[in-house]
């Protein structure tokens, strides 16, 4: 059952825990988290994933009068929602944790190219994951305000950034 809809799942559930609100705001919430960044979660499946977690009764919705008089959903998380949330907590939480890094099929084939143009894709390897690391330092000092949560995926990251750096410096000395 742990797969890429259940985590999405998982954070939408946890934001409207936190505070009921409406579909926009869930899909601006999981943006400003940058939960893209490092779970696989598209924003524009989102209004359908709320709209599938209150078909399924774990979140229910009331309209309110917006601005303009447009009316609101506005998403609360039903006593089904909090059981499914924690059921989803421990799964994640005990799950073998997969490492999937797309460039590894990359690194599997540099055998079949020059040697020349090996050493090129792996520059570029290295130049996409120090620029990572910089997008991600910036975040660092943009979101210094964020609570702990989320200062320590960042950290977290940032750890996986180097480390690879430091396994891709490696494996360059032996591939030359």
């Amino acid at each position: 059952r742990g797969n890429v809809m259940s985590s999405i799942d998982l954070a939408i559930l946890g934001i409207v825990l936190e505070k009921p609100q409406s579909a926009y705001d869930i899909q601006k919430d999981i943006e400003y988290h940058h939960f893209p960044r490092w779970t696989k979660i598209s924003v524009p499946s989102i209004y359908r994933k709320v709209l599938q977690l209150q078909e399924k009764g774990y979140l229910q919705s009331n309209i309110v009068k917006g601005n303009r008089h447009a009316d609101k959903a506005i998403y609360s998380i039903t006593e089904e929602g909090r059981v499914y949330f924690e059921e989803l907590m421990t799964l994640h939480a005990t799950e073998p944790i997969p490492l999937q890094f797309d460039f590894n099929v990359v690194i599997a084939n540099l055998s079949k190219v020059e040697r020349n143009e090996g050493l090129k894709l792996l520059e570029q390897l290295q130049e996409n994951i120090v620029t990572s690391l910089q997008i991600l330092k910036g975040y660092e000092t943009e979101y210094a305000e964020i609570p702990l949560g989320g200062k320590t995926v960042f950290e977290q990251q940032k750890l996986l950034y180097q480390a690879l750096l430091e396994w891709l410096d490696n494996f360059q000395g032996q591939y030359i």
